[in-house]
């Protein structure tokens, strides 16, 4: 999956000054749209070289709070674009099965940590699919914390009923009261926290509910089939507009197995004031307090790919160091030379590991790479580079 820079470089690429106000005479012509003070501000945004998408996004966030006539149109730019980058996202899954598929060998060591600590616990920021791709292609059980069982019905454009899709179910009250339900120490498997959401998980029922996607067959395959599915069979069918179906804005909308329409709200948060109670998103604080209690239940936290630069998990991460001496906090990476500043003063209880994540995670495979195996991780790792060229960002 792509990095900040290369989602940023993506999304620029596409979403130019002029397809921008292109965009924007189509809107207006609908009777949406916005004004050209708006647009203009966007614009300024997206041809800046030094600001990533996040960053944005939380411009936009910004412009939301400040006094003006013009907020409205702010939050719903907002969330156009944090939909916008949900597609990149959703094609590069779609678009890659195959690839993801053969990729998988490479964090193999995942899967041999599970083995040796049941359960294995995940705290993810990413939005992707990675971590249930690779578990439905090992076998491993994942656990998400979603303790019942719902389906949905997949429907064609014409409204016709062609099946069902399976999800997990986080009741809202249940999470009120008890939290979520992920299995005690003991248990084999993965329990997987998405911390900032993810393409697979949507808030429902007035944000009350929360689901999360179930593969609809087995292996790699099976969770994209599953991904495709929600996103273009799971409808509200009406052929007088374009397309034959409802649309919202970060909303998939479908009808229910009474034909009443229902919404799924996605729910990644992106831009720069996420779990900020002062600002609008989906997912509620408690998940955040929940990632922090559960850390408490690990003494080695192997942290690959974060660059320490979200301050609610940071502070997070050294209150769980600052409890006790005998936590190990290990940053993967290459080029990582020294550990963040927030936690400096707990040096003595962190490792600094400067090579990349497939060759950490290879100490715990299951079975050594073959020799063509590395040769193809460096062919996958020179088209990565390639790839960032091309686009400006390597």
């Amino acid at each position: 999956m792509p990095l900040v820079s290369d989602l940023t470089n993506e999304l620029k690429s596409w979403l130019t000054p002029d397809k921008l106000r292109e965009l924007n005479v189509s809107w207006r012509e609908q009777r949406s749209g916005y004004s050209d003070t708006v647009v203009d501000e966007l614009t300024r945004c997206l041809v800046n070289r030094k600001m990533h998408y996040e960053n944005i996004l939380g411009y936009l966030e910004v412009q939301y709070k400040r006094p003006s006539q013009l907020i409205q149109e702010y939050d719903g730019l907002y969330w156009w674009l944090l939909e916008f980058v949900h597609w990149i996202l959703y094609i590069r899954h779609v678009r890659n099965g195959v690839y993801i598929e053969t990729g998988v060998r490479y964090l193999e060591g995942i899967v041999g940590l599970a083995r040796a600590n049941q359960p294995l616990w995940i705290f993810s920021l990413n939005h992707d699919l990675i971590i249930e791709c690779l578990a439905a292609h090992y076998g491993v059980p994942l656990h998400s914390g979603f303790p019942n069982k719902t389906f949905l019905p997949r429907r064609n454009t014409q409204g016709s009923q062609t099946g069902q899709l399976q999800f997990d179910l986080l009741p809202g009250d249940r999470f009120k009261s008890s939290g979520l339900a992920f299995p005690e120490t003991g248990t084999p498997g993965i329990n997987l926290l998405k911390i900032h959401g993810a393409l697979d998980v949507f808030a429902t029922n007035d944000k009350q509910d929360f689901l999360k996607l179930v593969p609809s067959e087995p292996g790699v395959r099976g969770v994209i089939a599953a991904l495709q599915a929600t996103n273009t069979e799971l409808l509200y069918s009406d052929p007088r507009l374009p397309g034959g179906a409802v649309k919202a804005t970060n909303e998939i909308t479908y009808a229910d197995d009474q034909g009443v329409m229902q919404f799924l709200r996605r729910t990644h948060l992106a831009g720069a004031f996420k779990y900020d109670q002062g600002y609008s998103q989906v997912l509620p604080l408690a998940f955040l307090e929940h990632f922090r209690n559960y850390l408490n239940r690990v003494t080695t936290l192997i942290c690959i790919g974060y660059s320490f630069g979200d301050a609610h998990i940071n502070e997070g991460l050294r209150n769980w160091l600052e409890h006790t001496a005998n936590r190990r906090l290990e940053i993967v990476g290459p080029g990582t030379k020294r550990a963040p500043s927030t936690l400096s003063h707990l040096a003595p209880q962190i490792t600094l590991i400067d090579i990349t994540a497939t060759e950490y995670l290879e100490r715990f495979a299951l079975k050594p790479l073959r020799p063509d195996e590395r040769f193809l991780r460096k062919v996958r790792r020179a088209m990565c580079k390639i790839h960032r060229w091309k686009k400006g960002v390597a």
